[in-house]
């Protein structure tokens, strides 16, 4: 089963990628994008899950887009920050190792 994947590549990155193409022995094609001399479009071939995964890697780690995927959903990350409740009572805090005639006693003032 093959499958064309298109990404976009710009100028000075797109060395990187036809080496990964030429060493991974993959079938691929090289467009110019619009009007535009910086951008390019390579259409790779890819035969099976493993060269779809090992391209997929290459893609993230040199930050290649890769067209067609917009319409995933983008993963949200889990690191949310958790608030505190605050405690509204005024409660004195007592220092146990002072005798009691030094004892300081703060108050937590809530407006």
């Amino acid at each position: 089963m093959e499958e064309k994947v298109t990404l976009l590549s710009k100028r000075k990155s797109i060395q990187t990628l036809l080496d990964y193409c030429l060493d991974q022995r993959l079938t691929f094609t090289v467009n110019p994008k619009g009007l535009s001399a910086d951008d390019f479009e390579i259409s790779l071939i890819i035969n099976g899950i493993k060269q779809a995964i090992a391209l997929g890697m290459f893609a993230k780690e040199h930050k290649f887009e890769v067209l067609g995927q917009a319409e995933l959903p983008k993963t949200k990350s889990n690191s949310t920050p958790v608030k505190k409740t605050e405690n509204k009572e005024n409660i004195p805090v007592v220092n146990e190792s002072v005798p009691n005639e030094q004892q300081p006693v703060t108050t937590v003032l809530n407006f």
